[in-house]
């Protein structure tokens, strides 16, 4: 090494500055006492030397180099120095001394390199090209055989010039340099689009356009950083033809507030009435009485739509519905819409729990109000009020009640504005969405998008699924380890085989029911011996004794 024919005095202020460039992570924004037995160091590298005789070239820059530290030089003799013994114990040769990186720097950025496609490349790969000097040589002749009819039709717009083919003003691109070129103008994984306008304003070839979705639609990056499908068109449930036949449930909360409990809710399909019973918890074991108690007041019904949330997703509740001959309906995992009559007077129960937290009253009373006021009210969508539909009657609570006979309720009008009302949100809500036919089949491939991401991380995980069974945009999917999961289309997204199975991006991670398994906890520290016991530990290791 050139380091070894340094004078002695140059060696000894290498090594300083190697030491402290070596440990900056620690020494920078901190002041420091950098302790030598070279009083040669002291001369070269302490911060009054510009008031002294000038240092040598060589060791003045390396002074400079520890400009961004605070720290002072101090002689200590050899016997002093604690560094002394350490120097002596050396064996074998020394890392090269690495001038091109800082030892300072943490971390960096570097760019992607990017590829460049020169017109001198494109030439050279023109004059090996056969269809495009079969090109050239029509241009010249004016003679097209059959298999250049792509390029006779635009013969008006094609040139030669410099041993490249052109079309108004953009290069004609060999079939061996098709590639490369979708991979530069690919750079910045720009959408399908705009790759096609960096394409067509400097470069052309036969079915560009094509190529180029079919580069994006391989890549895989661009796959899990893209849109999800569109969703379907909706499917409406309209009014069952009797009352309490369909019902659905669902939870609200927990409820922090008021001690964790949440809110269970019942609504009927045909009458919009509401039930809300507050439940410690979730499990069927605290659910199961409060049904009892409903079924035993309305009876049970025909069929129960639920989600797939606790208690709904475990054997006992099917188990219990089975027992009594109901039919438990239940929405695609993660997509409540499909359950929307409940989730829509989810805002009625919220309401109410808002306003016992706020006023410091009891939260049993507010829900009862609650639920009793939107029973009583007239439903903006039958012009009848719940509880009439359901009882046949008006019921007296706070305000006088003249007539307690039986109200006539319109089953056929009814129903007609349960119909048209439903048609014409679904009308409204398919093109806010820009519904459309599923275009994802049996046997296609899919990535799920993630329940929830930290900034930076990719909307869909990269595992991939196959789709066993599609109806309506509801997927069964299953991967290579055999799991089995729900998803709407609308939270997937339709892939192609990956251009580059070795990216990172698309590495197979594990993947649970939730297809977001990310652990975002802290890096734990990394445990070491303290360093006044290596002697220690390394005796014991060797067998020899200690005292």
């Amino acid at each position: 090494m050139t380091e070894k024919k340094y004078p002695q005095n140059q060696r000894e202020a290498l090594a300083a500055v190697w030491a402290v460039e070596h440990f900056s992570y620690f020494l920078l924004g901190r002041r420091f006492t950098l302790r030598t037995d070279a009083q040669g160091i002291t001369f070269i590298l302490n911060r009054t030397r510009e008031e002294s005789k000038r240092a040598l070239t060589r060791a003045d820059g390396w002074a400079l180099r520890l400009s961004p530290y605070d720290y002072d030089v101090e002689y200590v003799r050899g016997r002093d120095n604690i560094a002394d013994a350490s120097s002596r114990l050396n064996c074998g040769n020394d890392r090269p001394f690495e001038e091109d990186s800082s030892p300072w720097e943490i971390a960096s950025l570097e760019a992607n390199a990017v590829g460049f496609l020169t017109n001198a490349e494109i030439a050279e790969a023109t004059s090996t090209d056969e269809t495009l000097q079969s090109v050239m040589q029509s241009l010249k002749t004016g003679e097209w055989p059959g298999h250049l009819r792509k390029f006779h039709t635009l013969e008006n717009d094609l040139s030669t010039r410099d041993g490249v083919v052109a079309k108004t003003g953009c290069v004609v691109i060999p079939e061996q340099l098709r590639n490369k070129a979708l991979e530069v103008a690919h750079t910045g994984h720009p959408s399908a689009a705009k790759m096609k306008t960096i394409l067509r304003q400097r470069v052309w070839w036969p079915g560009m356009s094509t190529d180029a979705e079919k580069w994006v639609g391989t890549c895989a990056t661009c796959a899990v950083n893209g849109r999800p499908e569109k969703p379907t068109p909706m499917r409406r449930t309209f009014a069952p033809k009797g009352v309490w036949e369909t019902i659905a449930l669902d939870f609200n909360g927990p409820y922090v507030q008021f001690g964790g409990i949440s809110i269970l809710a019942v609504v009927d399909y045909r009458s919009r009435f509401l039930i809300a019973k507050p439940v410690k918890s979730t499990s069927f074991n605290h659910t199961k009485p409060i049904l009892e108690m409903i079924f035993e007041r309305e009876g049970l019904p025909s069929n129960i739509k639920t989600d797939n949330g606790p208690p709904f997703n475990g054997n006992e509740y099917k188990n219990y519905c089975s027992e009594r001959g109901i039919n438990a309906i239940f929405s695609t995992p993660l997509f409540p819409q499909q359950n929307g009559l409940v989730e829509g007077y989810m805002k009625v129960i919220n309401k109410a729990m808002s306003t016992a937290y706020a006023n410091k009253t009891n939260f049993v009373e507010e829900l009862r109000a609650a639920v009793d006021a939107h029973n009583a009210a007239a439903h903006r969508v039958t012009k009848i009020a719940p509880e009439e539909v359901l009882t046949g009657r008006k019921i007296k609570r706070g305000l006088p009640l003249l007539h307690h006979e039986s109200s006539n309720v319109n089953d056929e009008l009814l129903e007609q504005r349960d119909r048209e009302a439903k048609l014409l949100s679904k009308q409204r809500e398919d093109t806010r969405r820009d519904a459309r036919p599923c275009r994802v089949k049996p046997g296609d491939d899919v990535i799920i998008e993630r329940l929830s991401r930290a900034k930076g991380e990719t909307r869909f995980s990269p595992m991939r699924f196959t789709v066993l069974e599609e109806q309506n945009g509801n997927l069964t999917l299953t991967n290579d380890v055999g799991q089995i999961l729900k998803r709407h289309v609308s939270q997937t997204k339709k892939v192609n085989p990956w251009r580059n199975t070795n990216d990172e991006t698309v590495s197979s991670i594990p993947l649970g029911d939730q297809p977001d398994q990310t652990n975002h906890q802290r890096p734990s520290r990394v445990r070491k011996e303290p360093g006044y016991l290596e002697d220690f530990v390394r005796l014991v290791a060797s067998g020899e004794e200690t005292n």
